[in-house]
């Protein structure tokens, strides 16, 4: 029988799996439109909602904690309302999902109080932590990660097409902060041949001609590279923790 530790490890990779799921994969762009749109008068805040509860419940295991789906689904429907009568921007997609992890960690803490933590069904009895937690990391690196590099870089999609020879408004910096970052990370993880890549990958758009589009698709390139590294480490951690 596994331990409580390594259960509410599992258990909380589900949680972040069943909403990373919800919000980027089970949620299509028509849906986010509507939802901005029409606000709380759109099926598709309540539709979402039901299943981003219904994913909640179904892959935790806690089958003994009916609320969960409750909780879950009311909350969700709440961030998502609000978040649909403020602008469709990075600060309200960050500030959306923190309130989403903060329902998340309440839920979590919530279950994981009391020492007897129902299974669920057998299929989800195995609680193999590790791989509750590498199938969340590698959801997380291909969808969420696509949406967010998305609204990053949004202010300077249409500037890019500017004129040849300029560059994009503080893409330098950016470029930079993240370089360092990546070049950091790497050193404490003792990963050198990783900025050997990212000297390369820096080279090689360098040598566009059009400066505007080269640094557009280093930035992307860049914080891509950091979504993933930061990701990795903290799957790394949680991994660790399943030891």
């Amino acid at each position: 029988m596994m331990d409580a530790a390594l259960l509410n490890v599992s258990l909380l990779a589900r949680l972040l799996l069943s909403h990373v799921l919800a919000d980027f994969v089970f949620q299509n762009q028509v849906m986010v439109n509507d939802r901005f749109e029409n606000k709380w008068h759109s099926k598709w805040l309540y539709i979402h909602g039901f299943l981003a509860g219904l994913l909640a419940y179904v892959l935790s295991g806690a089958y003994g904690f009916f609320w969960l789906f409750f909780v879950y689904t009311i909350s969700h429907i709440i961030i998502d309302g609000f978040k649909s009568t403020r602008k469709d921007d990075l600060k309200w997609l960050i500030l959306d999902q923190l309130a989403h992890m903060l329902i998340i960690l309440l839920v979590w803490a919530l279950i994981t109080g009391p020492e007897n933590i129902v299974s669920g069904l057998p299929f989800l009895q195995l609680n193999n932590t590790n791989t509750w937690i590498l199938i969340l990391a590698y959801v997380i690196v291909i969808w969420p990660s696509g949406i967010l590099i998305g609204k990053f870089t949004e202010p300077w999609h249409h500037d890019k097409d500017g004129e040849e020879g300029e560059g994009l408004f503080n893409a330098g910096l950016w470029i930079g902060r993240l370089e360092r970052f990546l070049l950091l990370t790497f050193v404490l993880l003792e990963q050198y041949q990783a900025i050997g890549l990212l000297v390369t990958a820096k080279s090689i758009f360098r040598f566009t001609t059009d400066r505007k589009v080269s640094e557009y698709i280093l930035i992307g390139t860049l914080l891509s590279f950091t979504i993933a590294v930061f990701v990795g480490i903290i799957a790394k951690w949680m991994l660790d923790m399943g030891v």
